[in-house]
């Protein structure tokens, strides 16, 4: 019960629900062209492990750069509302050590649910033996799915934010078709 609390804690939200659409958004892309233009192949483990491993290595490269220069604004606002005189003296004491391991906490906490929706898609298509298309199609569902779990999660419109996503999977789907960037 605890780790799904973890998971549902409003200050993980946004690391969470980021990290699991930029994963399926970066499968999507990255491996779209491979599955459709391989000639039947279709998805291996080895390419999901790739794209994954791409997929939260860039993750937690930006999330952590995101929550590092955020939270210093933070600390540069509350020097200013103190009227201390010297800039970073704040960010010399253990409230900076704080702001660095919180901003790396939540970069692994985004990083993670990157990879884990990056792979989704890809060990979906792997795993069925049908046309590699299907995968990707059963992934743009599910991504249209979780924007309307994630529209109940602040009384937003269910339908809307799940057409906004099963539409950006489909045209980033295309986009990563037509770049055939693992081709």
């Amino acid at each position: 019960m605890k780790a799904f609390d973890f998971v549902r804690h409003p200050t993980n939200r946004l690391d969470i629900v980021a990290g699991l659409i930029d994963g399926i958004l970066n499968a999507l892309t990255l491996a779209a062209g491979h599955l459709i233009h391989a000639g039947g192949e279709g998805a291996t483990l080895s390419l999901a492990l790739r794209v994954s491993v791409a997929a939260g290595a860039t993750t937690i490269f930006v999330f952590f750069v995101a929550h590092y220069a955020q939270l210093r604004v933070e600390l540069v606002r509350h020097e200013r509302e103190l009227n201390l005189m010297a800039h970073g003296k704040l960010a010399a004491t253990s409230l900076g050590r704080s702001v660095f391991f919180e901003s790396l906490f939540k970069a692994l906490l985004a990083a993670g649910f990157s990879l884990a929706g990056a792979l989704f898609p890809l060990i979906l298509c792997a795993w069925l033996t049908s046309p590699p298309w299907l995968g990707l199609a059963i992934t743009i569902i599910a991504l249209g799915g979780l924007g309307a779990l994630l529209a109940k999660t602040f009384y937003g419109s269910s339908l809307r934010w799940g057409v906004c996503l099963f539409v950006g999977g489909i045209v980033l789907t295309f986009v990563g078709m037509n770049l055939d960037l693992v081709g």
